[in-house]
């Protein structure tokens, strides 16, 4: 066997793992394609193509929301990516579970986020938007109450902006102000959320990868 061949054969058998787990991903991401189409008859091209395209409206639509989905992911990945590190030289007590736990919730968010699970998926099951919102606060207030002792230990003044920024834009959801433009002043408040909640945990990812 010449040696390219069995380089190549070689890789291919030290990496299984991960070539299963990009299969069984992509299978998974692309299942639920498949089922609405052959359940519900969704024409296909509405589940796979951009939604500017399949919409027919301006390119720029949504722009504003799409950039704070890419500061969601940016967070998460980092959280998860910190919480896979050798942490062992951190004081921080728990500090990895933190990361890890952290990086669920920012999906959890962004998956809102993304799929206006607070303002439409839930509704339609029967449960109330203010529900929702009260039901993230007590996950939030869990999840700062479990951590407690670890995020008084980093940089917790951009974590308070964080919810600040996020209080004002769920106060202007639920409670409107008339002669106030909701999309610039909601979704803007919700952005400085969002920018705030990524540099925080920046800020900790660089913690787990430092020497």
């Amino acid at each position: 066997m010449k040696p390219n061949k069995m380089k190549i054969k070689s890789q291919v058998q030290s990496n299984r793992l991960k070539i299963l787990t990009i299969l069984l991903i992509s299978i998974f991401l692309i299942s639920p394609v498949v089922l609405l189409h052959a359940w519900k008859e969704v024409p296909i091209a509405n589940l796979t193509r951009d939604i500017a395209s399949t919409a027919k409206v301006p390119i720029y639509t949504g722009f504003f929301s799409q950039l704070g989905i890419f500061f969601w992911i940016a967070a998460s990945t980092l959280c998860i990516f910190g919480a896979n590190m050798d942490l062992k030289r951190h004081e921080i007590l728990g500090f990895k579970r933190f990361l890890y736990l952290s990086g669920l919730l920012t999906l959890l968010l962004c998956f809102d986020d993304v799929f206006l699970m607070h303002e439409v998926l839930y509704p339609f099951l029967g449960i109330p938007e203010k529900a929702v919102y009260v039901i993230y606060a007590l996950i939030i207030i869990f999840w700062i109450v479990n951590f407690y002792s670890v995020i008084v230990k980093t940089d917790y003044i951009l974590l308070l902006m964080a919810f600040f920024f996020f209080g004002l834009s769920v106060i202007l959801d639920v409670f409107p102000i008339p002669y106030l433009n909701p999309y610039l002043f909601e979704d803007g408040f919700k952005m400085v959320g969002i920018v705030s909640w990524f540099f925080y945990f920046y800020g900790n990812a660089t913690i787990a990868v430092s020497p």
